[in-house]
């Protein structure tokens, strides 16, 4: 479908942030001339308390229109990437970005030259604000260079996002599909519905029509994800980091033992689980055999949804009603005021992402089919939404940037509540069966496969750690070695399931993925509490929201109400995905 044949209510409205170029460019001048005044500091930033807050307060207002900026270029950019004015206006902002990386380098050098003298600053009000991000500052102590090698590492730092860059731009086009006689479009936003699809070859065409591309250009994905870890591994090794994800948990502030630990409950205390699920599945389905490709087949044949964008909006209303009317208020303004970008064009960004900045509205991209998982993708990116908007509209720019550590409690927490609203509003055994079903599959991608996908993960970082070769085939059969494990020995893999890897743009983010596995424990405890009716449980949630980045993530969710170093949380998370797989057998045995 061409963009230009989608109903303008149906697509986000950009116009919010800029008129039109000469706003934009506006701005970027703006900010260059801000970048002018804050390289002034330099040498005296902390020659008093008045100069260090003038310069923190100048640099956040530079930092807002840079971060506006790069929203209004990234988002057009990503439903028109074929327009080179925006094209070009992303590489203005990213080129601003570098500038002031590299002119900018100085600042933490310097307040760690004489960090008694800004321990001595942080004792002072005025600056409330900022001790957070000052404290960390200092804690880096230990791994920052000196003046020049900073500088150095700073006019690399574009360099060595080069690998995301071509990740990201990659376009690639694929073989249609056949079904009942008829060509079908295949692409990412279609490639789910094939694999439902009840007929074994359409499911297996689209499994080797959209993944042979993938083998097609290995050689160009390989060279950018092996990029992507040789570049982590090089950043924690001249920072006198132990490993990549060393220096990847620093950033986050949690301890390393949280990635092990989730790791170790998923891949290995609980894994037969999962056995035992596939195996229902094989059973099920009646196969004799079953491949990766027949598993996203609906086990609940008899319901089927489909939902219009009105109807969604309907639901979710109905999911989070505990959070209140103010809550549901900013869902409904996402809607009324187009902050959502909804169906799959030519070009667009495939998947689904809330993105935004301090001084503009949280935007939202989905590409939007009309089943169930649309529904709960747009609660979830909702749940983004609502997140961002509550700690920019409740926290000085400095602290209203949550980590990505904590991102995913938000949305997860919608989705479980959606899930658990669908299931108690089901109106037959068969349609409970059906959400059920949903809900463990959403188990099943955060609490199992994310885990899988962070072991992958972590195994290329360490071979690039230990300058280990990292070709095609090396990272592919290790790929196809830990999903044989994953799914069990009765899952057959398809021949083209090591290619799958890059597939998955989670690898570029750096040890993103285990935290939506973090996300979903954290989810399930605090949506058991509310379903109780524990209204305390809905004030610190809500408190939580409205946090940002003010304080460690430990400390945040500590605050909201749940320890994420409770080996309990993760015990509770997997014991709720054997109680509704009890529950499933029991409805369709």
């Amino acid at each position: 479908m061409e963009r230009k044949d989608i109903e303008e209510k149906y697509t986000w409205d950009l116009s919010k942030i800029y008129q039109d170029p000469q706003e934009f460019y506006h701005d970027i001048e703006v900010s260059e001339q801000l970048l002018d005044e804050l390289t002034s500091f330099q040498g005296k930033l902390t020659e008093s308390i008045e100069t260090l807050l003038r310069f923190l307060s100048k640099r956040d207002e530079m930092s807002m229109l840079v971060s506006k900026a790069y929203c209004f270029a990234h988002l057009n950019c990503d439903v028109e990437p074929k327009n080179q004015e925006y094209q070009k206006m992303l590489a203005t902002v990213m080129s601003l970005i570098q500038q002031s990386s590299v002119k900018l380098v100085f600042v933490d050098n310097e307040i760690v030259e004489n960090d008694e003298k800004v321990k001595e600053y942080l004792k002072d009000d005025r600056l409330k604000s900022y001790r957070y991000s000052l404290k960390n500052a200092l804690a880096f102590k230990p791994h920052l260079l000196d003046k020049e090698q900073e500088e150095l590492v700073a006019k690399v730092d574009n360099i060595s996002e080069l690998a995301e860059q071509v990740f990201d731009s990659l376009r690639l086009e694929f073989e249609d599909v056949e079904v009942n006689g008829q060509k079908k479009t295949l692409n990412q936003a279609t490639l789910n519905e094939f694999l439902k699809n009840k007929d074994r070859e359409v499911r297996k065409q689209a499994y080797h029509h959209f993944f042979k591309e993938y083998q097609r250009f290995e050689n160009t994905f390989a060279s950018t994800l092996s990029g992507v870890m040789k570049k982590d591994a090089f950043y924690s090794d001249i920072r006198h980091f132990d490993s990549p994800l060393a220096a990847s948990v620093f950033n986050d502030d949690v301890p390393t033992d949280l990635f092990f630990k989730i790791l170790d409950k998923a891949n290995n205390e609980y894994r037969y689980l999962f056995h035992r699920y596939n195996h229902l599945k094989k059973e099920l389905l009646g196969l004799d055999e079953i491949y990766n490709y027949d598993l996203s087949v609906p086990l609940v044949k008899s319901v089927s949804k489909k939902f219009t964008i009105e109807e969604c909006f309907d639901i979710i209303n109905q999911a989070l009603t505990p959070f209140g009317k103010d809550y549901l208020a900013i869902i409904n303004r996402a809607k009324e005021e187009r902050w959502i970008d909804y169906y799959p064009t030519v070009g667009k960004r495939g998947g689904a992402y809330s993105s935004g900045s301090y001084l503009t509205q949280p935007y939202i991209l989905m590409n939007f089919i009309g089943d169930y998982n649309s529904l709960s993708t747009m609660i979830h990116e909702l749940g983004h939404s609502v997140h961002t908007y509550l700690s920019s509209h409740n926290q000085d720019y400095i602290n209203s940037n949550y980590r990505i550590f904590v991102a995913e409690v938000a949305s997860t927490v919608n989705e479980t509540l959606l899930i658990n609203y669908m299931m108690d509003h089901a109106s037959s055994k068969e349609e409970k069966a059906y959400y059920i079903y949903e809900q463990l599959e959403n188990c099943v991608g955060l609490i199992f496969r994310q885990p899988m996908f962070a072991d992958f993960e972590h195994r290329l970082h360490e071979m690039a750690k230990n300058n280990e070769p990292m070709s095609s085939k090396i990272m592919t059969d290790l790929y196809g070695k830990l999903n044989q494990e994953y799914f069990g020995k009765e899952v057959k893999m398809d021949e083209l399931v090591g290619w799958s890897c890059y597939y998955v743009p989670h690898f570029y983010y750096d040890y993103y993925v285990y935290k939506y596995t973090l996300g979903m424990t954290v989810a399930l405890a605090i949506v058991k509490r509310i379903l109780n009716g524990d209204t305390q449980q809905v004030e610190r949630y809500l408190n939580f929201l409205k946090s940002g980045g003010k304080e460690s993530p430990v400390d945040l969710l500590s605050h909201a109400g749940v320890d994420p170093l409770d080996d309990a949380i993760y015990d509770d998370a997997f014991h709720y995905f054997e109680d509704l797989l009890n529950e499933f057998e029991k409805l369709v045995k």
